[in-house]
């Protein structure tokens, strides 16, 4: 599609990526669950908290808006491991599942040890002109969330008969 420029009323070709480069997206931030820590075994929850936003600036000398929206989710696990999903995630407790539950987002880590968690996210673009409709640009613009640094370690839990404060001398206090 030719776009025509409002401030000259000059043809251009199609707007790029590269044409909207002063307008930077608000990059998301990544989270998990148990914040920093996991058991081998069970299902870390991982999320990202970004939306669709619009960035203002001059697109062809003229006001513009270009509006990003995120449309997939990277994840790098650490282990070797990645997935791809459609969808940001949420907290256990905004899905309605227990701790330790699989969630669209989740991951299992088999082996101990340190890992890094890295996320992509994919936005698309469209841009318009004061008081136009939104035109979408080709291509997709993948931007790094936050690195999540986690160790994965086994849990060992015991069982009291009575409470710590009740019996300091008690097995586990």
């Amino acid at each position: 599609m030719k776009v025509v420029c409002p401030h000259d009323h000059t043809e251009t070709g199609p707007v790029t990526l590269s044409d909207i480069a002063s307008f930077r997206p608000r990059p998301g931030v990544q989270y998990m669950q148990p914040d920093g820590w996991m058991v081998p075994g069970l299902d870390a929850n991982f999320y990202a908290v970004t939306s669709q936003h619009v960035v203002d600036g001059t697109l062809l000398g003229q006001p513009a808006s270009v509006r990003f929206t995120p449309v997939a989710f990277h994840w790098t696990y650490g282990d070797g491991t990645s997935a791809t999903r459609s969808t940001k995630g949420a907290t256990w407790e905004a899905l309605g599942i227990p701790e330790f539950g699989p969630t669209p987002t989740s991951h299992v880590y088999t082996t101990e040890g340190q890992y890094t968690i890295r996320l992509t996210i994919d936005f698309s673009a469209e841009y318009r002109f004061a008081g136009s409709s939104y035109y979408p640009i080709d291509g997709i613009l993948p931007l790094p969330a936050n690195d999540l640094h986690v160790t994965v370690d086994g849990a060992k839990t015991v069982l009291v008969e009575h409470d710590c404060a009740t019996n300091p001398h008690g097995p586990g206090c």
